[in-house]
């Protein structure tokens, strides 16, 4: 089972029809339960950081616990399970966003900072934009270096360890739009919405064993 976390942050019906195209076990849930009996796990979102991580902080009843959509994220990476974020579900993952007005703090499960855009013409940075594959990793199989894929965004990652770093794009500097970390996968843009390229690195990360 191919689970898809709900949290409030859109887009997700886009993301599960490109996954049911691959898998036909696709269920999009906030379960605690559900999530953690999952062979993969994605983490979407378009949105605000802060209000994106007020949901995931919420606790639910699990196994006579509290226990949160963070908790639960940490626990499925911590179990080795294959782990997709995508555009504000990869930001999430690192220490604290620009975005946050109050409390900036993310997930921190990959260190960095999540910063706005300066020095561009226009943000959002919106429409399609090629990706520099700097990192050997089966989400890319198939795929050329330097394909177009679709962003929509104002803010982006810098990692602390370049090792994280999968991919970039240039929108006026060059900037991180593709992490991986053992079993964690992310991508600023968007696979769901980026055509055939698109789905073909969704195909490769149901395939992930």
């Amino acid at each position: 089972m191919i689970a898809i976390i709900d949290y409030n942050a859109g887009n997700l019906r886009s993301i599960e029809k490109a996954v049911e195209l691959y898998s036909n076990n696709v269920v999009i849930t906030n379960n605690i339960e559900t999530i953690l009996s999952a062979d993969k796990v994605i983490l979407p979102g378009v949105g605000n950081f802060e209000k994106a991580m007020e949901h995931l902080l919420i606790a639910q009843k699990y196994n006579n616990e509290e226990i949160s959509l963070k908790d639960c994220i940490v626990n499925v990476i911590n179990n080795n399970i294959p782990f997709l974020g995508i555009c504000l579900g990869m930001q999430l993952l690192l220490d604290k966003s620009e975005e946050c007005k109050n409390n900036n703090s993310g997930l921190g499960i990959i260190k960095g900072n999540v910063l706005k855009f300066r020095n561009v013409n226009k943000i959002p940075h919106m429409g399609w934009n090629t990706v520099s594959i700097v990192k050997d990793t089966p989400l890319f199989n198939g795929i050329n270096n330097n394909e177009y894929f679709y962003f929509v965004h104002s803010y982006f990652v810098s990692p602390t360890n370049n090792n994280d770093i999968l991919g970039l794009c240039e929108y006026g500097d060059n900037f991180t739009c593709a992490l991986n970390k053992n079993n964690i996968y992310a991508t600023q843009f968007h696979p769901e919405k980026s055509g055939k390229v698109g789905l073909k690195l969704i195909e490769n990360f149901v395939e992930l064993i």
